[in-house]
């Protein structure tokens, strides 16, 4: 009912084929969920404690919850908050294989697995790697990204507070228009930040029947599509001979 997301650490010395295969409904670890308001997160981070002057393991989940926290007020609740720098840590619980050129490196197979992990190779520093709740691979709608979910329900709730004052108007041609275009201009706000891709609110007569109006029912549709990451970018190659003409010319 409140639209939030929980983000769900693997137990602390899960291997990654613990994980991956802890995946779904019959997995044997607190994975086995697809929902699409949960995320799961692995491994564990290493931070130092100057308590006790020591390296000690802390949950990936508050962390990530940080991450999601501070790009919302960066960038906006429409960016993934993967590929994100975290800061604070000193390492992972578990050194994983990250290569962003390598399908088969751990990384990667967690995050086809709908985990979010850690990305560190070469200078990179410890990132936030990974797009998708838990609802992935299991669903394929695009709301299984993290940040396409939120921004609907951004949009939901926004739109539902933004009734209040419309409620028990008198039901005629000038509230259903101004209802529609006060969605529209919210609409139009989200595209220009960027938030959105396009969409609109409309007010359909064939879901409205005089006997659903008689009653004080209204309904309206609203179609809109947020920017999804780009969770993977592919170059294809090849080497064109054609291009040798271009010796020896002016």
């Amino acid at each position: 009912k409140i639209r939030a997301m929980g983000i769900v650490d693997a137990p602390v010395g899960a291997s990654v084929q613990e994980v991956i295969s802890g995946r779904g409904p019959e997995g044997t670890i607190n994975f086995n969920t697809s929902s699409e308001r949960i995320i799961l997160c692995y491994p564990h981070l290493k931070v130092y404690d100057a308590t006790s002057d020591s390296i000690k393991l802390q949950p990936y989940s508050q962390r990530l919850a940080g991450v999601i926290a501070s790009k919302d007020v960066e960038k906006g609740y429409h960016w993934s908050p993967s590929n994100t720098e975290i800061q604070g840590i000193v390492g992972v619980e578990r050194q994983l294989t990250s290569m962003i050129n390598d399908p088969t490196s751990e990384v990667n197979a967690l995050n086809e697995c709908g985990v979010v992990t850690v990305f560190n190779s070469y200078g990179s520093g410890f990132r936030t790697w990974g797009n998708r709740s838990a609802a992935y691979p299991s669903s394929t709608n695009p709301t299984n990204f993290i940040n396409v979910r939120r921004t609907a329900d951004i949009i939901h709730e926004s739109v539902e507070y933004s009734m209040l004052q419309f409620m028990d108007y008198p039901i005629d041609n000038g509230l259903i228009d101004s209802i529609c275009e006060t969605v529209n201009q919210f609409i139009r706000t989200l595209i220009g930040r960027g938030a959105l891709i396009d969409g609109k609110c409309t007010f359909n007569q064939d879901k409205n029947p005089a006997t659903e109006i008689a009653n004080g029912h209204l309904t309206f549709d609203i179609e809109f599509m947020p920017p999804t990451p780009a969770e993977r970018i592919t170059f294809e190659s090849f080497i064109n001979i054609e291009l040798l003409k271009s010796l020896g010319g002016s």
